[in-house]
């Protein structure tokens, strides 16, 4: 009895070992595309081999062999930040004729891949707001199409927390479609002394027209003047700091494929 229990343990050990082995087997049969491209098909030789053009924002591809007459290509590709994966039959015939397309196409170049750099954001969408440095006057366009606008406080825990003129406000990295900011805010000393002079020029002259037509006393007039200067450097300052964030250089990046095609066209 002792000796059948034994056998009986034993054979769910073989039997287990059996179903098992197959499978580590089947997972770790990945074709090797050719031999140039090798066993994972990348972002950029996606684009240049045009293999899986239907795939919106594809990230990596690989060809697993299930058995000597079938194979499973393993799509793994960006939705909204997140990563998602996709399967695609092949047969022995068509994969082969894929890889014979292949190996006649031109090898991708580092040149070429640094070209399809700019197609490619949705694949360091983190990488890219983490790098935003903090007080940069930020937009951001939501899944919705609402435009988000206001000074970037910080960027933790996949959240983008901006402060709007009234309230701060947190986007979800996964609901972004489109940020822009702009990477350095140019500086032109030489323009400030131009610009403060025209705004309290025009202070003065929005006082002297109050003064004509309130005709107060000598003494008052020459307050209100020297008030209406002060205010116009006041507002001069700020004049000249929005003029430097708007004449900036803007940086823009689609975070989806249908923002891509808008910013590419």
């Amino acid at each position: 009895m002792k000796y059948l229990s034994c056998w009986q343990s034993q054979f769910r050990y073989v039997l287990s070992a059996l179903l098992v082995i197959p499978l580590m087997g089947q997972e770790r049969d990945v074709v090797n595309i050719t031999r140039h491209i090798g066993h994972t098909l990348d972002a950029e030789e996606n684009l240049h081999y045009k293999v899986f053009t239907d795939i919106p924002n594809f990230e990596s591809a690989q060809f697993f062999e299930i058995n000597p007459d079938r194979f499973e290509a393993r799509i793994s590709y960006v939705e909204y930040t997140k990563t998602k994966l996709s399967k695609r039959a092949y047969t022995l015939k068509s994969l082969t004729e894929l890889q014979f397309r292949l190996n006649q196409m031109s090898q991708i170049t580092d040149e070429i891949r640094e070209s399809y750099q700019k197609n490619l954001t949705y694949l360091r969408t983190k990488e890219v707001l983490e790098n935003i440095p903090t007080g940069q006057y930020v937009s951001v366009k939501d899944i919705n199409g609402k435009w988000v606008r206001g000074t970037l406080l910080s960027f933790q825990k996949e959240k983008l927390r901006l402060q709007t003129p009234f309230a701060v406000k947190q986007i979800p990295m996964s609901q972004m479609e489109r940020i822009n900011y702009r990477e350095k805010i140019m500086n032109r000393p030489e323009w400030k002394l131009t610009i403060y002079g025209i705004a309290a020029f025009m202070g003065f002259g929005m006082m002297e027209s109050w003064n004509r037509q309130t005709n107060p006393e000598w003494g008052s007039k020459w307050h209100n003047r020297f008030m209406g200067s002060i205010f116009g450097l006041v507002a001069g300052a700020e004049v000249y700091d929005t003029s430097m964030i708007l004449l900036s250089k803007k940086t823009q990046f689609g975070l989806t494929p249908a923002e891509l095609d808008k910013l590419n066209r």
